[in-house]
């Protein structure tokens, strides 16, 4: 099938691979360090922003003070924490319809990038085995703004040569779709959490998202 649209862009914890449960691992090491308490919700309601970000809103929680070294201190062992937490991570952690999908659009030659606030997305696309499947990995380390500044989407557009209205990008969190939404892309939301209904298409998990199905959304948009 020949696509309408050039260009997928994928957001990569909870669309691509998941690692949501990690996630939720490594912030809650750094709430009960702070004193706070941290849920499932909140840990899906912060996805996608950077890690120093998503610090500085759990100790804004907590009853001590903590200075910007001291954030950015916590915010690296969350992430030394989470690296270990990788490693536990195969194909298996694929999401449903995702590694179809690419293969798919591979086959369509359509460009395929990643739009990531982890630096850590080249060494998990590795661990599931897909890096050779993209032709741009853009991560928080490629911008200076992160999510939910569209710099991120709009960056791995251009890496790849596509013009934002031929793109389709796919997220799974908040501050992305956010992001999304502010270029001339066809939003994708993954998940049925608030928030996710802002998109152009919005599909309860990631087993809906067929090549045929995208296309034929974008087409209809």
């Amino acid at each position: 099938m020949q696509a309408q649209f050039e260009a997928l862009i994928f957001d990569l914890d909870g669309v691509i691979v998941d690692t949501i449960n990690l996630y939720y691992q490594a912030n809650k090491m750094i709430a009960d360090e702070t004193g706070v308490h941290f849920t499932h919700d909140w840990n899906q309601q912060i996805q996608g922003i950077s890690r120093y970000e998503t610090v500085k809103q759990i100790v804004r929680q907590s009853d001590k003070f903590y200075s910007e070294e001291e954030m950015h201190a916590l915010a690296e062992k969350k992430n030394r924490h989470y690296q270990v937490l990788i490693e536990t991570l195969d194909e298996k952690a694929i999401l449903p319809g995702i590694f179809q999908l690419i293969k798919e659009a591979k086959a369509a030659e359509t460009k395929l990038a990643i739009a990531s606030s982890s630096s850590n997305a080249m060494h998990v696309l590795e661990k599931i085995g897909l890096q050779s499947y993209f032709d741009k990995v853009v991560t928080s380390r490629d911008v200076t703004r992160g999510k939910p500044d569209p710099e991120i989407f709009l960056t791995a557009a251009k890496e790849i040569g596509t013009h934002p209205k031929n793109c389709v990008a796919i997220e799974d969190g908040i501050a992305g779709l956010t992001a999304i939404k502010q270029t001339d892309m066809f939003s994708i939301g993954v998940g049925l959490h608030e928030g996710m209904e802002q998109a152009d298409w919005q599909v309860a998990s990631t087993h809906e998202l067929t090549f045929k199905s995208v296309n034929k959304k974008f087409v209809n948009r």
